[in-house]
């Protein structure tokens, strides 16, 4: 079966997990992904996380880069610059994340590569942007969480701002990407150019905040961290119960008429001061203490059952043992497996997007370093054995390219 993204081939020049986040998108719906890393120890993220069995691998790295060729090239090598160049001109899209200017100095810039293919999607993901006063300044996950706001608006009641549990600005910022440069693919289907897409973290976060931001921007009340609780709408937030937390969400007038019965409360429903969501806000405490009395009347379990029945949004705060094994995880085969030549079978998230007709597919696990660098130059260049003799010699895979040139 044909794949959407088959016939599509791509130069991930990436590192860490935004631009690896978008490129492993575009890989399991078909495209064909080269991955480029530097000689020695490879990009950044193959050194973090925790060993896989064998000791050589890593869990972070290979969850990230499924799908994928793995190659070796020295940009800081003329030989190796040349190289990726050439690569370019065969491929549509070029995925990098380096600081803001990086591209430029060594040559390889949009602008550079577009004189040589004018249809070239030319993918750049950084912090703050290509430009701007903060353009030049590294842009961690973190440090974009926070200069973002979102890190201001996430945490206790009260308390000060924590980080999101996972790192929402790099997923975002990879998301947007492979979004962007869908919508590049589709303009050059019609018109043969490409283009240049401009992926900033800081404004991938702004884009999650838009709702609070158009409070603050209406008001001029400055949010804080609401822990659980979700100011447009009351109740939604999480309950203790006799056993373990309970999520809730009433977010419309009807579920709020059917949730008070449901919870032995009648007359909660139509008393004055929580009649609708605006009453029920500027009463927020009051309810809130009363909601938590009644839940802690009964378990999760029993709640669970009573409001399931009537159509009222609830859940349970699973740990990830409980995700794992979780029915509808378990359904939906939402974990796959994958064989490692290293590691042996590796489970890990499939692909969030289902496609009925041109559905995603994990067909090969992260390459190991530099594991395809053959492969890949003998089939998208045409270069001889001799050729890639002489590029090693010439340097364009660092020191240690002979050793790993045999071995692929």
């Amino acid at each position: 079966m044909k794949q959407a993204l088959e016939g599509i081939k791509v130069l991930d020049l990436s590192h860490a997990l935004a631009g690896p986040y978008c490129s492993t998108l575009l890989a399991d719906f078909g495209a064909q992904v080269f991955k480029i890393e530097p000689p020695g120890t490879g990009e950044i993220s193959r050194s973090w996380g925790l060993p896989l069995p064998g000791g050589v691998e890593n869990d972070y790295f290979a969850s990230l880069h499924r799908n994928k060729k793995g190659m070796v090239l020295d940009l800081k090598n003329t030989a190796g610059r040349d190289l990726l160049l050439r690569m370019m001109e065969r491929c549509d899209i070029v995925l990098e994340n380096f600081r803001v200017g990086t591209m430029d100095k060594l040559g390889l810039g949009y602008e550079q590569v577009r004189q040589r293919h004018p249809g070239i999607v030319y993918c750049s993901i950084s912090g703050y942007g290509q430009d701007g006063p903060y353009c030049d300044r590294a842009g961690m996950d973190m440090i974009l969480q926070a200069e973002s706001g979102m890190m201001s608006v996430t945490g206790e009641l009260g308390g000060r701002g924590v980080r999101c549990g996972v790192s929402i600005a790099d997923l975002t910022a990879g998301n947007n990407a492979a979004m962007g440069i869908l919508f590049a693919l589709r303009v050059k289907e019609n018109t043969g150019e490409g283009q240049h897409i401009d992926v900033s973290m800081m404004e991938g976060q702004m884009a999650l905040l838009s709702t609070i931001l158009g409070a603050y921007l209406s008001t001029g009340d400055i949010p804080g961290p609401m822990g659980t609780t979700y100011k447009p709408i009351l109740p939604y937030q999480t309950f203790r119960t006799r056993s373990r937390d309970l999520a809730l969400a009433v977010g419309t007038e009807k579920l709020w008429q059917d949730f008070c019965p449901a919870i032995g409360c009648p007359e909660l429903a139509n008393d004055p001061r929580y009649v609708d969501n605006s009453t029920r806000n500027r009463h927020r405490e009051s309810l809130i203490t009363r909601l938590q009395e009644v839940f802690l009347t009964r378990t999760y379990e029993e709640w669970e059952e009573v409001l399931v029945l009537r159509g009222i949004p609830v859940g349970a705060i699973n740990n990830l043992e409980e995700l794992v094994n979780h029915p509808q995880v378990r359904a939906r085969g939402s974990l796959v497996e994958v064989d490692h030549p290293r590691a042996g079978k590796l489970r890990m998230v499939g692909t969030p997007i289902r496609l009925s007709g041109t559905p995603a597919t994990i067909r090969t696990a992260a390459p190991l370093l530099g594991e395809h660098t053959r492969e890949v130059l003998r089939e998208l260049l045409l270069l001889s054995d001799r050729e890639l003799e002489e590029l090693c010699q010439d340097g364009a895979f660092g020191e240690a390219a002979p050793a790993m040139m045999e071995n692929t």
